[in-house]
């Protein structure tokens, strides 16, 4: 672990504690609240000075508007969201130069549900992390009461769901799986139109996105700055050893990396199939950094094999 980005973060973050209680106003407020608990995730990240990397993936629209483009207008807004809360993480998405096709086309088993193992070695491939999925699922329209007897008054709102889902390269497994919601008040005419799963000119709807794309935005920043940084072998000829991470993620030539087995595969629920994690089995030396890979040799481990898993020692 590089020693002075800690130190650094620390520092800055006692400064704006300090300064919380001298700046007026919500705006200045809230804009140093975020940049606190930016600071938080970083010191509370394994490998504070390593980039992880993670894919995002365009949302599914499973409701009645599907002619809006709300799936994308979503996914732009989350991307930027978690961007801005973790400057220090690596997106990749659709309608980056050289996107995988597996970020637009997920695998699915015969029964027509994701492939989270394919997924996940999918990922590894290209030195991922995590890679985030989701879909927007539902939007209704209903009538809430407020008040009593003659105080009574009745509002229309229209309510929407997204379920956001966090994939762990290592194992397969989810790091997140939660449901994020919004209500909107609407006049009757826009009412009448959701009820009817018509949903043209409904102005709150793109501000009801925004908000559900920042919330779930920050809970995959600080769901993903938890997690440890990892890199994985990708190919191996004689003693030159590639990973799939290099210069963009952090990575320096002379690092020690630690290995761990990461092939053995079981079962669970609904077919689906999973990682488990394995034991150390020795170390390995970075020679040579590019910007997206790097090769290394091995100092203590003979059994490197694809697959494997790596991290800073």
């Amino acid at each position: 672990m590089r020693p002075f980005k800690n130190l650094q973060l620390i520092i800055t973050a006692m400064f704006l504690l300090v300064a919380v209680s001298m700046v007026p106003g919500c705006s200045s407020f809230s804009t140093i609240k975020k940049t606190t608990k930016k600071i938080a995730r970083d010191l509370k990240s394994p490998d504070g000075d390593m980039k992880k990397k993670i894919g995002i993936a365009l949302f599914d629209n499973k409701t009645f508007c599907d002619n809006q483009c709300f799936e994308e207008f979503f996914f732009t807004n989350l991307a930027s969201t978690i961007k801005k809360a973790c400057s220090d993480i690596l997106l990749v998405k659709p309608g980056d130069a050289g996107c995988p096709a597996f970020l637009t086309d997920f695998p699915v088993q015969p029964t027509g549900q994701l492939d989270n193992l394919a997924l996940a070695k999918a990922g590894r491939q290209i030195g991922l992390n995590a890679i985030v999925t989701g879909s927007l699922i539902d939007i209704k329209a209903v009538k809430e009461e407020h008040g009593f007897l003659w105080f009574k008054s009745v509002s229309n709102i229209v309510q929407m769901q997204m379920v956001v889902e966090v994939y762990d390269t290592e194992t397969a497994a989810k790091l997140l799986d939660e449901i994020f919601s919004c209500e909107i008040e609407v006049n009757e005419q826009e009412f009448e139109l959701i009820k009817s799963k018509k949903a043209e000119g409904i102005a709150g709807f793109k501000n009801a996105f925004t908000h559900i794309a920042g919330v779930a935005g920050e809970k995959i920043c600080d769901t993903v700055a938890m997690q440890p940084w990892k890199g994985y072998v990708v190919s191996i000829s004689g003693n030159r050893i590639i990973i799939s991470s290099g210069r963009k993620s952090g990575l320096i030539a002379g690092d020690i990396l630690e290995v761990y087995a990461g092939e053995k595969i079981i079962k669970g629920k609904d077919g689906r199939r999973f990682f488990v994690p394995g034991l150390k089995t020795g170390e390995i030396k970075i020679t040579t950094v590019y910007s997206d890979k790097a090769a290394a040799v091995s100092i203590s481990a003979d059994d490197i094999k694809e697959g494997c898993l790596v991290r800073i020692k």
